[in-house]
């Protein structure tokens, strides 16, 4: 991973989201719009993990996504597909004149995005059998790279309704292992 200074549109959410993640966010509010076109032609935009929590009020790092795809929902709301790409560290914050936030961003090195060959035959067929119930799930991945224990276990945590503060833990470096034991015990109940 190459390391990059950049300055970036933040969007504050409570959406927990690791690299090759995808999700679809609903945008209505006229600043989000503008960060949308601003994203759109730039180099998209970080999603700032964001709870009501105080225990995540000093969040440092996002999620770095681009926009792959545009859609209108039936309610006439723009609706947007972002994958992750990377998680930043951030390094500031700047706000703008339409109560836009703009950080200054680094890279910063995840294990889910370090390639690893092996299988979790347990964890991987119950997250198929996710994706094959959950239509909208479903249709976000094109890709569902399930041999992959590391992309598995990122999906999972993407996808567990626990507590943001819990899954905030789970995004240094090296705490994959932590990652998939967590995962195992509540998935297989161990």
């Amino acid at each position: 991973m190459k390391a990059v200074n950049s300055r970036l549109p933040i969007f504050p959410l409570p959406v927990f989201l690791l690299p090759n993640g995808i999700t679809r966010l609903r945008i209505f509010e006229p600043r989000y719009l503008k960060l949308v076109k601003i994203a759109s032609t730039e180099q998209g935009f970080i999603i700032l993990l964001n709870a009501k929590s105080s225990s995540l009020t000093e969040i440092k790092w996002g999620s770095w996504v681009d926009i792959i795809n545009f859609d209108e929902g039936e309610d006439g709301v723009l609706e947007i597909d972002v994958q992750c790409k990377s998680l930043v560290e951030i390094l500031s914050i700047e706000n703008e004149k339409e109560q836009l936030n703009f950080g200054c961003v680094k890279e910063k090195s995840h294990w889910s995005q370090k390639v690893n060959h092996i299988k979790l035959s347990e964890l991987s067929s119950s997250l198929e059998d996710v994706f094959k119930n959950n239509i909208m799930l479903n249709t976000l991945y094109n890709e569902k790279p399930t041999h992959n224990a590391s992309w598995v276990v990122a999906r999972w945590l993407e996808l567990l309704p626990i507590n943001l503060a819990i899954k905030n833990t789970f995004i240094n470096d090296h705490s994959y292992q932590d990652a998939e034991n967590f995962v195992h015990a509540i998935i297989l109940n161990d």
